[in-house]
C-alpha cells in the first residue's frame, strides 16, 4: 500500500561542505566524507581511500630518532631534518632514497654546525630546503652564531695544486691563484700537505679576490707555501656544512630559500631578498644582488609560478609572501637585465608556508581567509569553498597556521591542519579534487609534512605522496590518492574505517514534521562486511540505528582452487540499492543520515533514497 503524502528525495554526495543547514545549500551537500574519495568511474559514488604505507622508521643510521622537522622531494630523493640523540638537542639532515628505501650516508655533521631542535607546538619559523646547482641548502630557525644556513655538498669537485699559507687560526691566505675561478666554493673540505688543518674541516668563506679563505676549524700550525687539497662531496656521499654565503654574506639569518632561475633566493629579515650567483647557491659576488620591497615588509616565504605574459610567452616568476599581509612577484634575471620586483597588491598573504604548492591551475596557498590560487596571469583567486560551497572553516580556524601542510599530486590537493573550530581541536586532512572541484574528508592520517612523489616501480608504483604523519615520530609514509588493485586498507596497524554523512537535510518548507519509513542506499560491500546507518536530528540526538549487510563476493586467488570448480578473478561487486531496515518510523523536522563501515577494495557508496511523508503537525514542543 503506498504511503500517503510521500515524496521521494534522492541525495547523491556532491562533496564535503561546511554548510550548517542543507536548506541553504545544494542537493548532495555532505557533512562528512571521512576516508572516502570519488570513485574513478562514476560521479557521486565514493570509495575508501587507500591507506598510507610505511616507507621508513629511521631505524638505520639514527639513534633514538624523533620528529621530522623539514621535508623536500626531488625525484626519488627526500631531503629533510630529523631530531635524534646522535647530537642531543640538534636536528640532523637526512637524504632518503624512497625507491630503494635506503638512506644516503652524510659526513661532516658536528654539534657546532647543526641547528637546535625547536618546540614541536605553537607557531614557528618553518625550515626550508632548496637544491641549487650542486648544493642542497637548508634554512632553519635553530642555526646560531655565524651559521646562518646549512648545506649538503654534492659537487664531486677536486683541486690539489693551489698553494698558500696556514696560521694557527681559521684563515688560509696568500693563495697562488684566484680560487673562485679555480672552482673552490663554500662548504668544500680542505686539507693541506703540512698537516696543519684538522680532519673534516671545510671552507666557510672566500674573499672577493679569491686569495684568502675562512675554514671551519683553526689550523694547528703555521706554514708557508703548503699545498691544499679541496674536495666536494658526491651524490652518494654528501658532505654537510654550515655558515654563510661568500664573498658577500647574508645580512641576517634567512627564514626561507628558493631556487629561482638557478639562483638561491634568500628571504632575509630587514633586508628583503639576497640572491646568489647563477648555479652557485652559496656564492654572492656583488652586494647589489638584492631586492628590497618598497612597502618595508619582510619576505617570509616563496613559491614558484609559471607566468603567462600578454606577449612573449610563459615566464618563470617567484611569488614572495610577506606574512599574511601582502605578496610581491619577481620576474626576469640579472643576467638578462630584466629583473623586476612588483607588488601583487591584493592585501592578502600566507601564514602557512608549507601549504604553498604548484597545481595545474596555478600556485595554491592557504591564506587567513582560506585556500586561494594565483593563476598563470598573476591574478589571485577568491577563497575556494567559502560560504558553504566547500571546506573553509577548518582553515580559517587553524591552530598554529604555520604548522599546516599541503601538497598537490594525482589531481588532488591535500591540506592538513589542527581544526580549532571543533572543541577537541583534532588534526585533520582535507582533499580537494581538481577535476570534480569537490572536497572530501576529514581524513584520518593528517600530515605534519607532505611532498609529491611519483613512484614508478615496485611497491611504490603509482604512489603520489610521501609524508611525515602528524603525531607519529621517526617515520615516513607513502600515500596514494588513487585506489588501485594493490591498495591496502590497514594504516599504522589499524583497520581503516569510512563515514558518509549528509548535511542537515533541507527543511520541507511546509512548517511541518516529516516521517520516513522507506529508504535505501546504493552500496556495495563484501559479504563479510556490514555498515551502520544512523539517523540523527538537529541536536545530534539519535533517532534510529540499523545495520546493513554486504552483498558482494570476492573472487578466488589464482592457484587456491581446482580449475573448473571455483570462481576466478578480482573482486566481484554487486552495486545495488539496498533497503535501510529502520526499526521504527523516523520522525524529524530536519536530520542527517550517517553511514559508517570498514574500508576495503570492494566498497562503493552511492545515492541515498528517502521517501518523505509530511505530517499534519508543526514542530514538537521542546
Amino acid at each position: 500500500m503506498p504511503l500517503r503524502n510521500a515524496k521521494p528525495v534522492y541525495w547523491a554526495g556532491r562533496g564535503l561542505v561546511d554548510i550548517i543547514d542543507g536548506t541553504q545549500g545544494q542537493v548532495g551537500d555532505m557533512a562528512m566524507l571521512a576516508n572516502l574519495i570519488p570513485a574513478p568511474s562514476t560521479r557521486g559514488v565514493y570509495v575508501p581511500r587507500p591507506a598510507a604505507v610505511s616507507s621508513t622508521t629511521f631505524s638505520s643510521g639514527f639513534t633514538t630518532p624523533a620528529g621530522v622537522t623539514a621535508l623536500l622531494t626531488v625525484g626519488a630523493l627526500a631531503y629533510g631534518f630529523i631530531s635524534t640523540s646522535d647530537f642531543s638537542g640538534k636536528d640532523v639532515p637526512f637524504v632518503y632514497n624512497i625507491l630503494t628505501q635506503a638512506f644516503v650516508t652524510i659526513t661532516g655533521e658536528a654539534t657546532g654546525n647543526l641547528p637546535a631542535t625547536q618546540s614541536t607546538t605553537g607557531d614557528w619559523t618553518v625550515p626550508t630546503i632548496a637544491v641549487v646547482g650542486t648544493r642542497v641548502i637548508f634554512t632553519h630557525p635553530g642555526f646560531s652564531g655565524s651559521n646562518y644556513i646549512g648545506w649538503l655538498d654534492m659537487s664531486a669537485f677536486t683541486s690539489n695544486t693551489v698553494t698558500g699559507n696556514t696560521h694557527t687560526s681559521q684563515t688560509v691566505d696568500t693563495l697562488s691563484t684566484d680560487v673562485l675561478t679555480a672552482g673552490w666554493q663554500v662548504g668544500m673540505k680542505i686539507t693541506d700537505s703540512a698537516g696543519d688543518i684538522p680532519a673534516n674541516t671545510y671552507i666557510t668563506s672566500i674573499n672577493a679576490a679569491g686569495t684568502s679563505v675562512g675554514i671551519s676549524n683553526a689550523a694547528t700550525g703555521s706554514h708557508t707555501g703548503t699545498t691544499f687539497t679541496v674536495t666536494g662531496g658526491t651524490a652518494s656521499a654528501p658532505v654537510w656544512g654550515a655558515g654563510n654565503t661568500s664573498p658577500v654574506q647574508l645580512l641576517a639569518k634567512p627564514v626561507a630559500v628558493y631556487n629561482f632561475n638557478a639562483r638561491a633566493y634568500y628571504a632575509v629579515p630587514s633586508a628583503g631578498m639576497q640572491y646568489s650567483d647563477s648555479g652557485i647557491g652559496l656564492q654572492i659576488t656583488n652586494i647589489t644582488q638584492a631586492l628590497v620591497p618598497q612597502n618595508g615588509l619582510d619576505i617570509t616565504a616563496f613559491g614558484g609560478l609559471p607566468y603567462t605574459q600578454s606577449q612573449g610567452g610563459i615566464l618563470q616568476a617567484l611569488v614572495c609572501f610577506q606574512g599574511s599581509a601582502q605578496m610581491q612577484i619577481v620576474t626576469g634575471d640579472q643576467a638578462t637585465s630584466n629583473l623586476e620586483l612588483n607588488a601583487l597588491g591584493v592585501g592578502v598573504g600566507c601564514q602557512a608556508p608549507n601549504t604553498i604548492c604548484q597545481t595545474p591551475q596555478g600556485l595554491a596557498f592557504v591564506a587567513p581567509d582560506g585556500l586561494r590560487i594565483i593563476n598563470f596571469f598573476g591574478n589571485v583567486g577568491n577563497p575556494i569553498g567559502a560560504y558553504g560551497k566547500g571546506v573553509n572553516v577548518p582553515f580559517i580556524n587553524a591552530v598554529s597556521p604555520s604548522r599546516m601542510a599541503a601538497a598537490f599530486n594525482q589531481n588532488v590537493l591535500r591540506i592538513s591542519c589542527v581544526n580549532g573550530a571543533l572543541a577537541s581541536q583534532p588534526a585533520q586532512e582535507y582533499w580537494y579534487d581538481f577535476s570534480l572541484q569537490i572536497w572530501t574528508g576529514p581524513h584520518s592520517f593528517p600530515a605534519a609534512f607532505i611532498q609529491p612523489f611519483t613512484g614508478e616501480t615496485g611497491a611504490y608504483a603509482g604512489a603520489g605522496f610521501i609524508l611525515a604523519a602528524w603525531g607519529i615520530n621517526a617515520a615516513l609514509w607513502t600515500s596514494n590518492a588513487v585506489p588501485t588493485l594493490n591498495a591496502v586498507y590497514t594504516e599504522n596497524g589499524n583497520q581503516l574505517t569510512w563515514s558518509w554523512a549528509t548535511s542537515l537535510l533541507p527543511d520541507n518548507r511546509q512548517l511541518s514534521m516529516n516521517a520516513i519509513v522507506e529508504s535505501q542506499i546504493a552500496i556495495s560491500m563484501a559479504s563479510s562486511d556490514q555498515a551502520t546507518v544512523i539517523a540523527s536530528d538537529e541536536q545530534g540526538n539519535t533517532l534510529n540505528t540499523v545495520v546493513i549487510q554486504g552483498t558482494s563476493g570476492l573472487g578466488s586467488i589464482w592457484g587456491s582452487f581446482v580449475w573448473g570448480t571455483g570462481t576466478w578473478g578480482g573482486a566481484r561487486t554487486n552495486f545495488q540499492a539496498t533497503r535501510i531496515p529502520w526499526t521504527d518510523i523516523v520522525v524529524f523536522k530536519q536530520m542527517t543520515v550517517q553511514i559508517t563501515g570498514n574500508s576495503d577494495g570492494t566498497t562503493l557508496i552511492g545515492v541515498l533514497g528517502l521517501k518523505y511523508q509530511e505530517l499534519g503537525y508543526l514542530l514538537e514542543a521542546s
